[in-house]
């Protein structure tokens, strides 16, 4: 019985997005709602958290049993990108300055402790002066 149970498993799922960063990340966001909601006594918040509850859950569902992969992927793609992202900065936050380039808003970053200086920007050459 069992065994019949993992293979309908296995089928049902072949040809689908199956779990992604994206909603395994979504888990946190969900378990917080579903305690907010248990706790809170006003009722207005607890219809928020209840309605923001289940389109977490219902857009936790699509990604996983969607058949456009390739949208899926390249969604997950960006987001894992931007996370990686992040965690550089905050990895490199106590040596480097970022700044953002005011003319094409490439981000740049900078070696801290060395005063006023003029950034040139790598992409579009604009210079600005910041303190570092």
């Amino acid at each position: 019985m069992l065994n019949k149970f993992k293979t309908f498993l296995i089928r049902s799922m072949q040809g689908r997005n199956g779990p992604d960063s994206i909603s395994r990340s979504l888990f946190i966001p969900i378990i917080f709602l579903m305690i907010l909601s248990a706790v809170v006594n006003n009722s207005i918040i607890k219809i928020i958290s209840i309605f923001l509850l289940w389109a977490l859950v219902f857009y936790m569902y699509f990604r996983i049993f969607s058949k456009n992969i390739y949208k899926r992927r390249s969604e997950n793609d960006a987001y894992e990108k931007r996370i990686n992202y992040l965690k550089r900065r905050i990895k490199e936050r106590k040596d480097y300055r970022f700044f953002d380039c005011p003319n094409c808003h490439t981000h740049l970053r900078v070696p801290k402790g060395k005063g006023n200086i003029i950034i040139t920007c790598l992409k579009c050459q604009t210079k600005f002066e910041r303190k570092v």
